[in-house]
């Protein structure tokens, strides 16, 4: 079991409240201090399973109290070891989820940060749609991957799906306009570097990726589940961008590419892919943060969020449905 350290700040005369407040959940061990005359500062060392039910706890009372903070810092080691806490209560099934992901705070201080337009995003854009349209144009599998490393479209997207399950609209927002600018920019490029390699004959991995088959949008419903898992679960954002980028930027090289080319037909139909790609990674990261009992925390804004992720599930399933209904009639 993970463990993570809380710090505390509150007006002095309030240190004795946070005892009070969490009484009925598990601290591995807590330590207390007078900071100034006005102040004093708590440490709770607990488990990360526990972390969540703590924050929004201490998010309800500090918000009103001056000079008062709640701040999460990651334990890299302890020594001796702490004993694992027996949680001998029947815990419900959301806080069984709880136990095997990182906390709600952290997931959206996560996620929001990839969600700012910045110079340094537009740039990892940049260069992932560069080093993807040369792994293209060579038919080097090895290149292609290594653009998808760099993951730039990654948060975006999944910014949407939190943002969709929490029912968070400012979230929705910045994600909609980084994501649709990393796409544009993505496809720009490569209608530029195709309109001056004009490639003759086009090499087959790009080929591969004018088609839509059913593989490929299972391949993005699981990518977009795997990267979600991943990312809720700690992992390393490139790993988790890798089971992403493979469903959105190489087709999105390719539509620039052939596009640039002139070769509009093939082109758009590249282009098709990736918009089917992203819906299934929406869709597949809106069900799986349900699932892992990703939601806010007070009862309105859990109302909020259900039928944000209602209306965001119907309107995703109904253009992939759309997709299929294509596929169909294509056949």
């Amino acid at each position: 079991m993970a463990f993570q350290l809380i710090e505390i700040i509150v007006p002095g005369g309030r240190a004795g409240d946070i005892d009070e407040l969490l009484h009925d959940i598990e601290i591995v061990t807590s330590w207390r201090d007078q900071l100034t005359e006005k102040q004093a500062r708590i440490r709770l060392l607990v488990e990360t399973g526990t972390v969540e039910k703590i924050l929004d706890r201490l998010e309800t009372y500090l918000q009103p109290l001056p000079e008062a903070w709640a701040i999460l810092l990651p334990v890299e080691a302890i020594i001796p070891r702490p004993i694992p806490v027996e949680h001998t209560d029947n815990i419900s099934e959301n806080e069984e989820k709880r136990l095997a992901r990182i906390s709600r705070q952290e997931l959206l201080a996560d996620v929001s940060a990839g969600t700012i337009l910045s110079g340094n995003y537009l740039a990892m854009v940049t260069l992932s749609a560069i080093i993807a349209a040369i792994g293209l144009l060579r038919n080097d599998t090895a290149i292609i991957i290594g653009a998808m490393v760099l993951a730039p479209l990654l948060l975006p997207n999944v910014a949407f799906g939190l943002a969709n399950t929490l029912g968070d609209a400012r979230l929705g927002i910045d994600s909609v306009r980084t994501a649709l600018a990393g796409l544009g920019l993505a496809i720009l490029i490569g209608a530029g570097i195709g309109l001056a390699v004009s490639p003759a004959p086009v090499p087959s991995e790009i080929v591969a990726r004018t088609r839509i088959g059913w593989f490929d949008l299972v391949l993005a419903l699981a990518s977009g589940s795997a990267g979600v898992l991943a990312l809720t679960g700690g992992g390393s954002l490139s790993l988790v961008g890798v089971m992403v980028a493979v469903a959105l930027m190489p087709p999105l090289v390719s539509g620039g590419l052939l596009i640039g080319s002139g070769r509009y037909a093939t082109g758009f139909s590249a282009l098709s892919l990736a918009f089917a790609n992203i819906i299934c990674v929406n869709l597949a990261a809106i069900i799986t943060f349900h699932v892992q009992g990703i939601r806010p925390s007070t009862w309105w804004e859990k109302n909020k969020a259900r039928r944000a992720r209602r209306r965001a599930t119907v309107i995703l399933v109904g253009l992939l449905v759309a997709l299929a209904a294509l596929l169909l009639l294509n056949r």
